[in-house]
């Protein structure tokens, strides 16, 4: 397994969070209530090994009546075989070899709106549409801003719970929602839209699924469409702390996952299981897992040139990490992987009842130091405006606020991570309309990153 830290000189300070609940890092939305001592250190963990100064998880955390989750699967089913490593050199997984000129931005304020945790585009639409925690989609752009869907009588944002997810088809005029319901139940909802303003028809909602939520914490939040045309729905652990219920590593859970479907209905059913998804002939598997093993992945996002998955997974009481999946030839990226919750957090051990073997570590990982808790992905840009900051992988932490870059061609050695800008309650950074990327903050405010 790989496993490699946030370096660099420039990235030092400190702030050892607080787990209220158990839950520290989750504090993603409104409501929350993060930390702001600013106290801590990056720390470098070797490539190889664990990090002693991370420490293993002491043994309180082992649930007494928890089993060992099995992860292999079934023999005839269709994984990759490869490392991560050897999946990156395969066709079109490399855009470029490094390292990447180093870039200088700075963020622009370009709107404000109530919560927003997300944006998004529509295919062949300039504007980008932003998700307010509160219950409504908004599109956008430099001229104007239009409210397309409001649905705050269905949802509410409640700490961690909300509207907290949209995205378009890509091929129909049709969009869904990722919202929590008034019991906090996670719902995928379905609905029409006008083909030329993107407003929603209201009359048009089909709940395509719904997953029921044990705790009022990590419900996950990213909403997308993959390369291949399939939708990805990332969900958190259930929530509480440790993962309690050990759903992460559960074949037979859809927490602590991410989750592709076909979502357009069947005669007989709300939405389609692809056939090549890697648990479909698995006994006791739900068969919507694409990815698994991770606590909170709050954002995650496709590489629009290379089809590679990247993953901002929040963590649990110290360390935050980065998760990638390159592709093979576009396709394919996260199939089948664990990426190690909750055996592991970031590269350290943490539930021993859980395997330790056959995870893919993160490529970046930070601790809970100088004022940071909960990480917020994230992107890599491929925008035409700011030419230096082409390839990287652009995150943030929403406690501290800070902002950074990670060079994915730094892959082989220690990984190169700066730092570019400063946004409070950062929530997500996100390619919006034109390529170009944005930051969000749960204050109010949605900026546009620039050249310097």
């Amino acid at each position: 397994m790989r496993r490699r830290t946030v370096a660099g000189a420039a990235l030092a300070t400190a702030l050892v969070v607080a787990a209220c609940g158990g839950s520290a890092g989750d504090t993603q939305s409104s409501g929350a209530n993060p930390p702001n001592d600013p106290a801590a250190t990056f720390a470098t963990v070797p490539t190889t090994g664990i990090d002693t100064k991370t420490q293993t998880a002491p043994t309180d955390r082992v649930a007494e009546s928890a089993t060992t989750t099995p992860l292999e699967p079934a023999a005839n089913v269709d994984l990759p075989t490869a490392s991560p490593e050897e999946l990156a050199n395969g066709p079109s997984t490399t855009a470029a070899t490094g390292p990447l000129p180093v870039p200088s931005v700075s963020l622009v304020k370009v709107a404000e709106f109530d919560t927003p945790v997300e944006l998004t585009t529509r295919p062949g639409d300039a504007r980008s549409f932003v998700v307010e925690q509160g219950g409504r989609v908004l599109a956008f752009d430099d001229l104007s801003t239009e409210v397309v869907l409001d649905i705050t009588d269905r949802t509410a944002a409640n700490g961690e719970r909300g509207l907290l997810g949209a995205a378009f088809d890509p091929a129909a005029d049709r969009a869904y929602v990722h919202y929590s319901d008034s019991s906090g139940d996670t719902v995928l909802a379905e609905y029409a839209i006008d083909p030329v303003t993107a407003i929603f028809d209201i009359e048009s909602r089909r709940e395509v699924l719904t997953v029921e939520q044990p705790f009022g914490n990590h419900n996950g939040g990213e909403l997308a469409f993959g390369p291949d045309g399939y939708l990805y729905l990332a969900l958190g652990d259930g929530g509480a702390a440790d993962d309690p219920e050990r759903n992460s590593l559960a074949l037979s859970s859809r927490l602590g996952k991410i989750l592709r479907i076909d979502p357009k209905p069947t005669a007989d059913t709300s939405f389609a299981t692809p056939q090549d998804n890697p648990f479909v002939d698995v006994d006791g598997a739900d068969p919507t897992i694409w990815s698994l093993g991770l606590r909170n992945p709050w954002k995650f996002s496709f590489d629009s040139l290379t089809g590679d998955l990247w993953i901002a997974d929040v963590g649990q009481g110290e360390i935050e990490e980065i998760n990638h999946a390159p592709a093979v030839s576009g396709q394919g990226a996260g199939k089948g992987l664990s990426f190690g919750w909750s055996a592991f957090e970031g590269s350290a051990r943490f539930n021993t009842d859980q395997d330790d073997a056959g995870h893919t570590g993160p490529v970046v990982e930070y601790p809970h130091e100088d004022g940071n808790c909960s990480v917020s992905g994230g992107a890599i840009y491929r925008g035409n405006s700011i030419e230096d900051l082409f390839g990287w992988y652009v995150f943030g932490d929403f406690c501290s606020g800070r902002i950074w870059g990670y060079d994915p061609t730094s892959i082989s050695g220690e990984p190169l991570v700066i730092e570019l800008a400063e946004l409070a309650s950062l929530t997500a950074i996100a390619i919006g309309g034109e390529g170009e990327l944005f930051a969000l903050s749960n204050a109010g405010t949605v900026s546009r990153f620039s050249s310097v």
